[in-house]
């Protein structure tokens, strides 16, 4: 079985953007070169050191923990981050932007990962099925977002360790960036569920990977097609009604009139994406795992989709 992440120089990741950075602007712009941190936790404590409100800063997506990522941030013009130092996180100041930078901003990322214990070298990949990941479903994300749309506030304060004597109080404590992020990976779930019934249904030739929640179902076909990450607005398919049933979620529990705003419209997915600039760097013996070999690929992948994925496929 192959390896990927034993040690963080194995994955490394950095985000493609346009920036128009200038000399004078109303938010700082640097660039966050972090280890073993996710973009959330790096973010949350340069603002603690910082004494910076967490809603000064901006950036465009969220990096794997166990890497080497380099992304860029945002924050309020008369705020200064040259001075603060942090193990493992690297702060570069390179100008100033008229505006925050925010999600969805980056065009795509570079990868440059190693993938260890493997008895063979492996063929190049052109697309792939644009699975969520892991990454997105973790720390209860998922059960939490559904107990968002079922009213179940309650519940929510207790997994969160918040006051369960007035929930709506105690949840309007909790950064609106983290509820949304709840919501988001539950509707990244229902997405994943989906394309697997439907490539499950389609395809003969077809095979799976387990995860955490469910299984990824992989085909070596390519098709044009998008997926809702559905919300209160979405027409439904025969697949998403039955998720939504066998779920016990009606579409109009996505509208949470207790907290307005963190939900949005739906939007669509790319079922496949194709894999840009494939390239294997390197395949050597591996030191990590006495008798085996090691493959260096590098490619590109668009915004949200991720490379944990392309290797799950490939390898």
């Amino acid at each position: 079985m192959y390896k990927i992440k034993q040690v963080p120089e194995d994955f490394y990741v950095r985000e493609l953007i346009k920036l128009d950075i200038k000399k004078y602007g109303n938010h700082k712009c640097y660039l966050l070169i972090k280890r073993s941190y996710t973009t959330l936790n790096a973010v949350r404590l340069i603002s603690e050191i910082s004494n910076i409100k967490l809603r000064d800063f901006g950036y465009a997506g969220n990096k794997d923990k166990y890497a080497i990522t380099e992304q860029f941030i945002s924050v309020k013009n008369n705020k200064n981050l040259e001075n603060i130092k942090i193990k493992d996180i690297e702060i570069k100041f390179l100008g100033y932007l008229d505006k925050r930078i925010n999600l969805g901003d980056n065009l795509g990322n570079y990868f440059k990962i190693v993938v260890r214990n493997l008895d063979r070298k492996y063929k190049k990949i052109n697309s792939m099925v644009n699975y969520f990941d892991e990454q997105r479903f973790s720390k209860n994300n998922v059960l939490i977002g559904k107990l968002l749309l079922q009213r179940k506030f309650k519940e929510i304060c207790e997994i969160l360790n918040l006051d369960t004597k007035n929930t709506i109080n105690s949840l309007n404590t909790v950064n609106k960036k983290i509820l949304s992020l709840y919501m988001h990976s539950y509707q990244s779930f229902l997405f994943n569920k989906a394309v697997a019934i439907y490539l499950k249904n389609k395809y003969k030739n077809y095979f799976a990977v387990k995860y955490s929640l469910d299984e990824f179902i992989f085909i070596k076909d390519f098709e044009k097609l998008e997926f809702p990450l559905i919300s209160f607005d979405a027409k439904l398919n025969k697949i998403y009604s039955k998720i939504l049933r066998d779920e016990e979620v009606s579409l109009k529990q996505f509208i949470i009139r207790e907290f307005p705003g963190l939900i949005e419209e739906t939007t669509f997915r790319k079922v496949f994406v194709k894999v840009k600039d494939f390239k294997t760097l390197n395949y050597d013996k591996d030191e990590l795992n006495q008798g085996k070999f090691k493959q260096k690929v590098s490619f590109i992948l668009p915004k949200g989709s991720y490379a944990t994925i392309l290797v799950k496929q490939m390898f």
